[in-house]
């Protein structure tokens, strides 16, 4: 397969990958511990230890995602595997309080997300091929900053108006925009070898 001039469109659904995901892939980030503390009024540092610990399973995750991501041909179900999890994480937020059940539902937000790093990279390298790899990688990163600025600009719009929970459900439909925009990318346009 000749990756030196990958199709527009293969192209243009990354780009939106790639913008959507912006919200989903760190799950509520810096969000999580406002939520927490203004919401259920949290002790900070029972709010650094729920974020430690998603840190760190994060963190033991990366190794064997990346594993399963080079081994697999199947690195678009990943991605879709992984938003449905982390979304469904953040979604349960509203309703649990305790430390236990946000740590576990923050913990598995973590872990799913770290497999949107490698799935990218690996569905952009089978795409474009190694010459055009940094290029696209560059698109990439621009678009994912792009996703990030608008969906912070609409949660604090959203959120004034509507509250803060709006905010999870703004991610719910960031989501099910990259479900739509990762299957946009074709099985058969990533070289699984290079990938």
């Amino acid at each position: 397969m000749d990756n030196s001039r990958p199709c527009a469109s293969h192209q243009r659904a990354l780009d939106w990958l790639n913008f959507f995901l912006a919200d989903v892939r760190d799950g509520l980030g810096p969000y999580l511990a406002i939520y927490l503390l203004a919401v259920h009024q949290w002790q900070p540092a029972s709010i650094g230890l729920v974020m430690s610990v998603a840190g760190v399973a994060a963190l033991l995750t990366q190794t064997p995602v990346g594993a399963l991501t080079d081994r697999t041909p199947a690195k678009r179900t990943l991605i879709v595997i992984a938003a449905l999890l982390v979304t469904g994480a953040c979604l349960l937020l509203p309703w649990l309080s305790t430390f236990g059940w946000v740590a576990v539902t923050q913990t598995l937000s973590a872990m799913a997300g770290a497999v949107f790093a490698p799935a990218i990279a690996a569905i952009s390298l089978g795409i474009c091929g190694p010459k055009a790899f940094t290029r696209r990688v560059g698109r990439n990163e621009s678009f994912n900053h792009a996703g990030n600025a608008v969906s912070a600009l609409l949660a604090g719009v959203l959120a004034y108006a509507f509250g803060p929970v709006v905010v999870f459900y703004l991610m719910a439909v960031m989501t099910v925009a990259s479900i739509v925009a990762v299957s946009r990318v074709p099985a058969a346009a990533i070289d699984h070898q290079l990938a």
